[in-house]
Parts: structure tokens; C-alpha cells; sequence
């Protein structure tokens, strides 16, 4: 049955963005002298430069840059990294997140059309992966200065309760409704109701709320699985650290390379080398990627364009337009399936003029794993191994203008311990998971704030080369394997499995597409026994439903035996056998 489609008032589709922007025009007048007063106070009290932008999702999760009044300062550390919020935030900057006056210049935002007044607020464009498909609803209509959850609560809302009123707010727009948020905020700001400042009272982001809502109650151990769960982020145990200054043979043999501090800061460094050399403005790029991937592109103000991406017959397919005009061309092997499929894609690609980065994340450990004409090659190692930092960037001809020159700082030490903890836990000692789980999540928040030009870390740079890599191509075959042949007999009926070569790909995960609209049971489903299944990726730019929303990423990595794989395979065909009956 299809979806009743929600009738849209002569308000909502025309009058209210008239008064946005007459209103906000208006508002702009009245405020400049205040707006002039608090330019000058941030100027003197926190420094240049006195605006802070930062890109979110507005309508359609198109990306559009939010602008405030800074309100921390830029003290750093003793390696030049930027201090913790905490430490940054000062009382005038508190002074003005609880007035509310470093948000006076999202006047600007709401008539340029990025926003309007009233709406659910926008968010950080690295909460879109977490979202449930109710929650998106809210990014169905402009963005707001204020919304229905900012005059029930605000910050003293949990996340769930503000999404509720997010979605009720999208649900029913009406001019008498925006009215009485409008009065009702002028209410709030002046009597300072509902504030938390982030940063000093240390309000939990979203991404560390959904994962402890995810994950927090798995189940202490399944019957015949290696440890109390399967899947979820690496721990760090006892394993082989070598100091060495050896090249790791396994990486590709490239004109020249850099470890890097992540998979992000690679394509950070890879786009600052062409910069170095050349003007760039649009960006050819999957539309079944990662957020963070694009973050740098976005940063400095490339435009991007999407190409799709399907799953048929085992493969995935890129629908690539060779005539387009884009000057950087991100392409990726997805889960280590079809290696030489995207190759043949590249070579294609490479008859036109557009610079190629080419994600080997995921073939990484696959036969031939990237293609000749990429002028950029970055992996992610965090994905293969159990190190605190790590990605790689290798440069097909000529040398890298730019290389990271950071040392790791304080993050790289929280991350360090998250790991630790979580081993302890794994091996059954009686361990907080909130713990680790809050670690890692804000070890990943800080990742969207941290220096791209931070280099590896000495313990991962050790732990890499302590690694058998040969071993760990060997258990994740096996594991594959034992998946595939495990759910062979639903392929077709229930799902459709990857068209692996396991004498030369090693899968990163083993995706599974779900035929029926029901991935997000069978997720909880594993979730619940203690089966953690990323999903690749969720955020709405443009992909296919058929890959984005019915994907799910089993574990087959190193750490975890057949008997595990058997385990997963059995609680799909529980699920499965449960779903038959309803």
C-alpha cells in the first residue's frame, strides 16, 4: 500500500516562506545594532574570527552552511590541537548560547531560504546515519530559528522526546501554530527557560545517545558465540606491537604515501594536494557513501553531484554520466565485491579530465585492489584493524605537496582507553558498557572537530606492523564463507546475497538485502542476542531504497570464528521463521 500523502496548506507551501522573509529582513534591520554590539564583544573577548559556520541539513538533508557568533575560544594544546569544549567555553560564551544571541545571525540562513523561522532545529550533519525513518521526516521541511521542541523543553529533552515533536511540529503547520512558538520563544529567551549550555553541562550528543540505546541492552552471551557479542567496534587486547620502520608490503606500491590520522583526514590531505596545484569547484561522487567522506569536499566549498549506485545479480552497479563537468571524481569497490568491475569504471572515467580518488577501503585486502588511473589512492585501517587511529593516502604519480605533521593528542588517549575497557568486558569482567560505549562515541564525535593533519599514532603504526595480514585475509574468508553458504537456501525468497570471489576477495562485512521493506526488524532482532550489524549508510543523498534501506552489514572480520558466523546464521533463520508466521 502506498504511503497517503500529507496535504500541504496554502501556508506551508507559499505564504510561510514570504514571511520568513520579510520577517527575518525586518529582524535584521531592528537587531543591527545588537548584532554590531556582539560582533564587537566576541571580537575582543574571544578573537577572530568572530563568526562560526558549520554545515547541516536542511530541507531534503540538502547541506547548507549554518551561521552563529563564535562562543569558544581557540585555545590549544601543547601540540596545537584544539582544547576540549569544555575547556573552551568561557562565561561570556555561556552568556551567549543562554540568550540565545549567537544564534542572531541565522537571520542571514533563513532568507537565503536555508532555513525558515520556525522548524525543527537543524542538527549535525553527522547525526543523519542514526536517524530512524520517522525521525528524517523532520528534514521534510525547512529548518528552523526555533521549533515546537525549543518551547517544550529544549535541552532538557531527551532525544527521542524532542524527534516526537519535531515530527508532530512537520505534521501540522499552521500560521496560528508558528505564531504561538514564536511568542512562546520570545517568552523562553527572555526568562532563559529551558537552557543547558552545551559543553559545560555536558549534554550527551545524539550519536553516543543512539548507540547506548542500541546497544546498552544486548545480551550478556549468546549459546556457542566467542564472546559476549559479535560485531560492534574493535577492542584493543594483548597483541603484538612492533617497533619497526619497515614499509607494510601489503599497501600499494604508489609513487608516494602517507599514513594519515583516519579515512576522512585522507581525502582531506588528497584534496589539499590538488588545491595546492589547481582550482577545483564541482565533485563527481556515489550516492551510497558515508557523510564524513564528503565532509572535506563540502568544507571547501566544492560543489557535489551524485551518481547512483544499485545491487543486482550479486554486484553492485555505479549509473556513471562520463559527459559530466565535475573537476574530482570520488569513486569506491564496495564490501570488496567485483574489484575489477570498478576498474573497468575507472578506465572509463579516466578518457575525461577529472581527477580520480579512489576509496580502497573496502578491497583493501582483496586481489587486485585498485585500479592504475586513480591519481588518488585512501583506505580507512580503522576498518580492518583493532588500531585507535589509522588511514592511509598514496598518490599515483608525483609527490604529495602536503603530508600531516601533527603528533596525536588527548583524543587518541581516550580512544586508547575506550579500547581497553571494552576488551575487558569482552572477555567477561565486570565492566560498566556504558563506559566504552561513551568513550568511543565521543571519540567519534571528535573526529568531525579534530586536525586532518594529525598523523598516525605510534601504538597503531605498531600494532600494524605486529599484524599477520595473511591471517586475517584467511579468517575473514572462512567467516564469509560460513555465512553465505549458511543462508544460501533464503537467497532469492528472503534476501539477496554478494557474488563473492573468496579466492581473491576478503570481505570487509558480508552485505545482505533484505527483499521485503524489513531490515530494520531483523537488525533489532540480532541486536537484541548480542549481534551487531552496521548499516551502510543511511543518510538520504539520492541513493537507491533498494540499497540504502534494506541493507545490513554482517561481521565476518578476524576477530570472530565460523561457530560465531553460525550463530548469526541461525538467529536469521529464527527471524525468518518467526516473520512466516505473523
Amino acid at each position: 500500500m502506498s504511503e497517503e500523502k500529507k496535504y500541504v496548506s496554502l501556508y506551508e507551501s507559499c505564504i510561510k516562506r514570504i514571511l520568513d522573509i520579510v520577517l527575518a529582513s525586518v529582524a535584521l534591520v531592528v537587531f543591527s545594532p545588537l548584532i554590531g554590539i556582539t560582533a564587537l564583544a566576541v571580537r575582543i573577548k574571544l578573537g577572530s574570527p568572530i563568526v562560526f559556520k558549520q554545515a547541516r541539513p536542511g530541507m531534503g538533508e540538502r547541506i547548507f552552511y549554518l551561521y552563529k557568533f563564535k562562543s569558544m575560544t581557540n585555545a590549544m594544546d601543547k601540540n596545537g590541537m584544539l582544547l576540549p569544549d569544555s575547556k573552551r567555553l568561557t562565561k561570556f560564551g555561556c552568556f551567549l548560547r543562554a540568550s540565545s544571541l549567537d544564534e542572531l545571525l541565522e537571520l542571514i540562513n533563513i532568507i537565503r531560504g536555508d532555513m525558515s523561522i520556525v522548524g525543527p532545529r537543524p542538527l549535525s550533519v553527522y547525526y543523519l546515519p542514526h536517524y530512524s525513518k520517522e525521525h528524517r521526516t523532520r528534514h521534510n521541511v525547512r529548518p528552523g530559528l526555533t521549533g515546537l521542541a525549543q518551547v517544550n523543553g529544549r535541552n532538557n529533552l531527551n532525544w527521542d522526546e524532542r524527534f516526537a515533536f519535531d515530527v508532530q511540529y512537520v505534521q501540522n503547520i499552521t500560521f496560528w501554530g508558528d505564531v504561538k512558538i514564536i511568542l512562546n520563544t520570545v517568552k523562553k529567551v527572555l526568562k532563559s527557560e529551558d537552557v543547558t549550555v552545551r559543553g559545560a553541562n555536558k549534554v550527551r550528543d545524539f550519536g553516543p545517545y543512539c548507540i547506548l540505546k542500541e546497544e546498552g541492552m544486548m545480551a550478556e552471551k549468546a549459546n556457542g558465540m566467542t564472546y559476549s557479542e559479535i560485531g560492534s567496534y574493535f577492542w584493543l587486547e594483548k597483541l603484538a606491537v612492533l617497533e619497526s620502520t619497515q614499509p607494510l608490503t601489503w599497501l600499494p606500491d604508489v609513487a608516494d604515501s602517507t599514513f594519515t590520522f583516519s579515512g576522512r583526514a585522507s581525502i582531506e590531505i588528497a584534496l589539499r594536494d590538488i588545491l595546492d596545484r589547481q582550482r577545483v569547484k564541482k565533485v563527481y561522487a556515489p550516492s551510497y557513501c558515508c557523510v564524513s567522506m564528503l565532509q572535506s569536499f563540502i568544507d571547501h566549498g566544492l560543489q557535489i553531484r551524485y551518481y547512483d549506485v544499485t545491487f543486482e545479480n550479486g554486484m553492485f552497479h555505479y549509473d556513471i554520466d562520463y559527459s559530466h563537468d565535475c573537476d574530482i571524481v570520488l569513486i569506491m569497490n564496495y564490501f570488496g565485491i567485483g574489484v575489477e568491475q570498478t576498474q573497468d569504471v575507472i578506465e572509463q572515467l579516466r578518457k575525461g579530465k577529472a581527477i580520480i580518488i579512489e576509496d580502497i577501503t573496502h578491497s583493501l585486502l582483496s586481489g587486485k585492489i585498485y585500479s592504475p588511473y586513480s591519481d588518488y589512492l585512501v583506505v580507512s585501517l580503522r576498518k580492518w584493524f583493532p588500531v585507535p587511529t589509522g588511514g592511509w593516502l598514496g598518490k599515483g604519480t608525483g609527490r604529495l605537496a602536503v603530508k600531516p605533521n601533527l603528533k596525536s593528542n588527548h583524543t587518541v588517549d581516550e580512544k586508547i582507553q575506550g579500547m581497553r575497557v571494552k576488551a575487558a568486558f569482552i572477555s567477561g569482567k565486570a565492566v560498566n558498557k556504558e563506559q566504552f560505549l561513551l568513550t568511543n562515541a565521543k571519540f567519534e564525535n571528535d573526529l568531525i572537530h579534530v586536525d586532518r593533519m594529525l598523523n598516525l599514532d605510534d601504538m597503531s603504526y605498531g600494532i600494524l606492523c605486529g599484524t599477520d595480514v595473511n591471517q586475517v585475509k584467511i579468517q575473514r574468508r572462512r567467516n564469509a564463507e560460513t555465512l553465505l553458504w549458511g543462508l544460501n537456501k533464503l537467497k532469492g525468497s528472503i534476501l539477496r546475497l554478494p557474488d563473492f570471489n573468496l579466492e581473491k576477495d576478503t570481505p570487509l562485512f558480508v552485505p545482505v538485502f533484505l527483499i521485503e521493506d524489513n531490515r530494520d526488524s531483523l537488525r533489532k532482532y540480532l541486536i537484541d542476542r548480542g549481534v551487531y550489524c552496521p548499516v551502510h549508510w543511511p543518510e538520504v543523498m539520492g541513493a537507491p531504497v533498494s540499497v540504502r534501506e534494506r541493507e545490513l552489514s554482517l561481521v565476518c572480520d578476524q576477530r570472530y570464528s565460523e561457530n560465531d558466523m553460525e550463530v548469526i546464521v541461525g538467529y536469521i533463520k529464527e527471524w525468518v521463521n518467526i516473520n512466516k508466521t505473523i
